[in-house]
């Protein structure tokens, strides 16, 4: 009896890993061929090869209409391209990691082929970044695209297409001279098109040009912004504590009008947040679920939220407890005052439940309530003064909320700082803008945002307590205290954001001195 099967090929078992990516030995035809009038290219490597997502991995510049097909043989790659060739032009091939060994999956990194059709090779280039126009943090997922005219951006497939490495950087390897759109995109449906509203871009309102006297420009950056919709849309609803809701919104409330429609005995709401984008909502009564209309002009939602959810960690249909929280933490500047929050509206402070010990003193305490808070945020008055070591105690049922519920006992010791115990950051300006500037600086200890007119020189950011802050400058170039992204249709780019490469060092009783060259 005789018995045939199909062999399998399976990678060997046993001996050393490999540890060495495969190893690119030949080409038919000839990497940098000219003349080129094939359809296939064989590539072969010096151990069993396997493809990796070929079809995101793999690029060809000019960007065809139509992909290549790959295939592997054993040691060999098979490109089958199905686009036909245009004349007299440099084809550029990146496989990215499309091509890796069969044991370890190592990949042939950087592995690129090229051929022109014509009687010699293109060696024109681009280079640069693409990072957050905001954060100036890279991008890992931007492609970035050229085209004949910026209008092709929306609309039309690109001439000639990179992808951005892990820290933000591309490059174009073998363009032909002429003049070219340059855009940046996190393409969320991979079409290659700004076509979605919360695609992030960049794009540069002048054209690169290239030619054999000047054939490479490096050093471009590309900031990526989101463009800001005027469309408001409800985002979510959540339930965050016992009857109490949160509800977000796309863009800033203007002027809500709500409309209950849930059989609920008394309803509480308030904004949250300086943009006013979000909604609290406080349901007294035993409902089950809090059901509204909201109009502000021309926006209408109907929005729904079930009382009964159980959360992550608690279950918030339950946990009735009022839960007190500092929002200025352990450390508080001689010119602050502490705020406690909590995400229930406070109804009333039951003095003698409430103790305020002041470096083994007893000190009399009274809360007062915030201008734009229903309850729910409170600052301490209280005669403390700089170098004073504080313990704020609630004891037990010291406060009571809007629902009639109480707390447990909580302390919060925290010290007043100084001036001495603080720190000051002074940035001496070069070429200022001539323009109004949002300063931030942003640390674990503190959250600061001072404006400056356009003739500051000289930025003083005093009374910070010690710690390691992120530096940031927007130009804020309409005068409206606030980042604005760019607009695409009106040619309109990103105000221009300046951060520090590393963290400034804030040391008490120290003056922290930066120079910031505001060119741009």
């Amino acid at each position: 009896m005789l018995i045939t099967a199909c062999a399998t090929v399976e990678k060997p078992g046993g001996g050393p890993i490999d540890t060495t990516e495969p190893e690119f030995t030949a080409a038919f035809p000839a990497d940098s061929s000219v003349r080129f009038t094939g359809d296939r290219i064989v590539l072969e490597f010096s151990e069993f090869v396997k493809l990796n997502n070929p079809n995101s991995q793999v690029l060809v510049n000019p960007f065809p209409k139509e992909k290549p097909e790959l295939s592997v043989q054993g040691k060999k790659v098979k490109i089958i391209l199905k686009d036909s060739l245009l004349l007299n032009t440099t084809y550029h091939i990146y496989f990215g990691t499309a091509i890796q060994d069969i044991t370890e999956g190592r990949s042939a990194a950087g592995l690129e082929y090229v051929f022109s059709t014509g009687d010699v090779l293109d060696s024109c280039s681009l280079s640069g970044f693409a990072g957050d126009a905001f954060t100036n943090k890279s991008s890992d997922k931007a492609w970035i695209l050229l085209y004949n005219t910026l209008n092709d951006f929306k609309d039309t497939l690109p001439v000639y297409v990179a992808r951005v490495n892990a820290q933000g950087a591309f490059t174009f390897r073998n363009i032909a001279p002429g003049n070219y759109y340059m855009c940046a995109l996190e393409d969320n449906n991979s079409n290659y098109r700004f076509d979605l509203p919360d695609e992030k871009i960049a794009f540069k309102q002048m054209p690169f040009q290239l030619s054999a006297a000047d054939p490479k420009q490096d050093s471009i950056s590309l900031p990526l912004f989101s463009e800001a919709t005027k469309d408001q849309k409800h985002l979510k609803s959540e339930l965050i504590h016992y009857h109490t809701v949160r509800s977000s919104f796309r863009l800033s409330l203007e002027n809500p009008e709500i409309t209950f429609l849930s059989k609920t005995a008394n309803v509480e709401y308030n904004y949250w947040k300086d943009h006013k984008d979000t909604l609290i909502f406080w349901v007294k009564g035993d409902a089950d679920s809090l059901n509204y209309i909201i109009r502000d002009g021309a926006f209408s939602d109907t929005i729904q939220q079930s009382l009964k959810v159980k959360g992550r960690m608690k279950d918030y249909s339950t946990d009735t407890t009022v839960r007190i929280t500092s929002v200025t933490k352990d450390k508080i500047a001689f010119d602050r005052t502490m705020i406690l929050a909590s995400p229930t509206p406070i109804t009333n402070w039951q003095y003698d439940r409430i103790f305020l010990i002041r470096n083994k003193d007893t000190m009399p305490v009274v809360f007062e309530k915030l201008a734009d808070s229903k309850g729910e945020r409170w600052q301490l008055k209280s005669d403390l003064k700089p170098g004073d070591n504080a313990v704020l105690t609630l004891k037990k049922g010291a406060v009571t909320d809007f629902f009639s519920y109480t707390n447990d006992s909580i302390s919060i010791a925290f010290k007043v700082l100084g001036e001495s115990e603080l720190g000051t950051i002074e940035i001496s300006l070069t070429n200022i803008p001539g323009k109004a500037l949002m300063v931030y600086a942003s640390g674990k200890e503190q959250q600061v945002l001072q404006f400056e007119d356009e003739k500051t020189s000289i930025i003083e950011i005093k009374n910070i307590i010690p710690g390691e802050y992120d530096l940031k400058i927007v130009i804020d170039e309409n005068n409206d205290g606030k980042w604005t992204p760019g607009n695409f249709d009106e040619r309109l780019q990103p105000e221009k954001v300046f951060t520090l490469p590393r963290p400034t060092l804030v040391k008490q009783n120290f003056l922290t001195k930066v120079s910031w060259n505001l060119k741009y």
